[in-house]
């Protein structure tokens, strides 16, 4: 380990493969092209791609696609449309530009993004993380312990409409005596929902969720972190978060909702 001047640093040593053919700039190459196939656009030097060799993202259902480098990441995302785009981590400022992009854009907005870092410091992970970043995987290559998340953020989760009202406590720490703020439920799924509420909510913003679903009683709650920002109707702003915290048997009572709906 070593130490940097904003925090605890830790660093890993990963085995080298060769680097995937080098594109034009905007351009990306696939592995493995078929239809139905989930694709995953990989923005990362061979290095970090030798650690993704050893995860579900080498699944043979799985399409791979290669851009070049950051710079034309975002168009390569475009015109392949993947469900999940990993990218590398490094330098900072230029993948925060980017995880930012990716969120405002109307065709990108909902893609999965994972970031890999050899290193990061806490600080780090979590200004990727409020730039829009699903996932940060820094430190220790551990992909076994990846495989998780880049499985679940290759799923596509079934999502149901409903509009039911919901109560938002936002997690701060220079106010814990802040007020909760109201608003809706537009969609939900069991990894996370759209929220309408009248004021925005800062990506990265952490939640404390309570609400009931139709036709239950039960008070569920959740812990979230908004993820992309959108506009709402009427005036009215929308955000889509991410479950952080949840119950197995809230988890179930979501998933229950969800798969009941009629005609599905």
């Amino acid at each position: 380990m070593e130490k940097s001047p904003t925090g605890m640093r830790i660093s890993c040593t990963i085995l080298s493969i060769p680097r995937p053919p080098r594109l034009g700039a905007g351009s990306a190459i696939g592995v493995n092209s078929g239809s139905g196939m989930a694709k995953v656009l990989i923005v990362a030097g061979p290095d970090l791609t030798s650690v993704l060799e050893r995860t579900v993202v080498w699944r043979r259902d799985v399409q791979r696609l290669f851009a070049a480098d950051l710079d034309g990441a975002f168009q390569a995302a475009c015109d392949a449309l993947p469900k999940l785009v990993i990218l590398d981590g490094a330098p900072q400022d230029q993948v925060i530009d980017l995880l930012r992009r990716f969120r405002t854009d109307g065709i990108t907005r909902k893609m999965s993004l994972a970031v890999l870092r050899q290193s990061a410091t806490v600080a780090e992970v979590e200004a990727l993380r409020r730039a829009g970043a699903n996932v940060v995987f820094a430190g220790e290559a551990l992909p076994y312990l990846w495989d998780a998340w880049l499985e679940e953020l290759l799923e596509v989760p079934r999502r149901r409409v409903v509009r039911v009202p919901i109560r938002l406590d936002v997690w701060s720490r220079f106010d814990p005596t802040a007020e909760p703020l109201l608003g809706s439920i537009v969609d939900i799924s069991v990894k996370g929902m759209l929220l309408e509420t009248v004021e925005p909510i800062e990506v990265g913003t952490k939640l404390d969720l309570s609400f009931r679903l139709p036709a239950d009683p039960t008070d569920l709650r959740v812990v979230a972190q908004v993820i992309r920002q959108e506009a709402g109707e009427e005036g009215r702003a929308r955000a889509g978060v991410e479950f952080v915290i949840v119950r197995e048997v809230v988890r179930e009572r979501i998933r229950a909702f969800v798969e009941g709906e009629p005609g599905r």
